[in-house]
C-alpha cells in the first residue's frame, strides 16, 4: 500500500502547466482520486523505468488501511473518473475491471527528474472541503513561506466570487481548517495621509508556517 506521493519539485513551478493541472478539480473526491493515481503511477514509473505502458490494481485503495475514504469513494467511482480523465500528467490512462493501465506524459517524466517532496496521503483523508484539500497539498510541498493573494484566488478557484473580502475570508477558513493561522499582510491607510496607501513588498501575501 502506497502512503506517499513523491511530488517533483517542478510541480511547484507556476510557469509549468502541470502545476495548475494538479489542482484543477471542483470536489474533494476527484482531487483525492487524482492525487492517488499520480502517486501510484509515479512510484511504479520510478521503480521500473520502463517505457512501455504500466499497470496497477485498484484493490486496496479503499478501506481502513487505504488512502481513499470508503464513505464517498468506490471502485466504480474511480473507474468512471479514469474514463473521463484528460490530464497532461498522462499520455494515456485506462482501466479494465480493477486494473489500471497508464503511460506517463513526456512533460511529467521530465518533471520527475527535478527532485522530490514527499506528500503523506494519509494527511488528506480527514479533509472534506476542496479548498482545504488543495491548500493542504500546497503546504505539504511548501511547509512554510507565503502564497500571494491572487495566486490563491486562482488555485483555490475563488475568482467566481465577486466580493474580494469574501474571497479572502474563504482563504482564511481553508487555513484555519488545517489548524494554520496565516499572517495576511495588506496595505493600510495612514491616518495622517488618508489619500496615500503605504506600500510594501510583503503586502497581498498570506505568510504561514506549518512547523515549529
Amino acid at each position: 500500500m502506497i502512503k506517499y506521493l513523491t511530488a517533483p519539485h517542478e510541480l511547484m513551478n507556476r510557469k509549468n502547466p502541470l502545476h495548475y493541472a494538479l489542482f484543477d478539480f471542483k470536489n474533494t473526491a476527484d482531487m483525492k482520486i487524482f492525487i492517488t493515481l499520480v502517486a501510484y503511477s509515479t512510484m511504479i514509473y520510478r521503480t521500473t523505468k520502463n517505457k512501455n505502458k504500466h499497470t496497477f490494481s485498484l484493490k486496496g485503495l479503499l478501506g481502513d488501511d487505504g488512502v481513499l475514504p470508503r464513505k464517498n469513494i468506490t471502485i466504480k467511482k474511480i473507474v468512471l473518473f479514469i474514463k473521463k480523465l484528460d490530464s497532461p500528467f498522462f499520455e494515456e490512462i485506462t482501466s479494465a475491471g480493477e486494473d489500471v493501465y497508464f503511460k506517463l506524459s513526456k512533460q511529467y517524466k521530465k518533471a520527475i527528474k527535478s527532485g522530490f517532496n514527499k506528500i503523506d496521503l494519509n494527511e488528506l483523508k480527514g479533509i472534506t472541503h476542496i479548498r482545504a484539500t488543495k491548500l493542504k497539498i500546497l503546504t505539504l510541498m511548501k511547509p512554510d513561506g507565503y502564497f500571494d493573494l491572487y495566486y490563491l484566488f486562482k488555485v483555490l478557484d475563488l475568482n467566481g466570487i465577486k466580493r474580494r473580502d469574501n474571497k479572502i475570508a474563504k482563504i482564511h477558513t481553508a487555513f484555519e481548517t488545517l489548524n494554520i493561522i496565516p499572517d495576511y499582510k495588506h496595505p493600510f491607510y495612514d491616518a495622517k495621509n488618508p489619500d496615500k496607501l503605504k506600500k510594501s513588498d510583503e503586502y497581498y501575501k498570506f505568510h504561514y508556517k506549518t512547523t515549529e
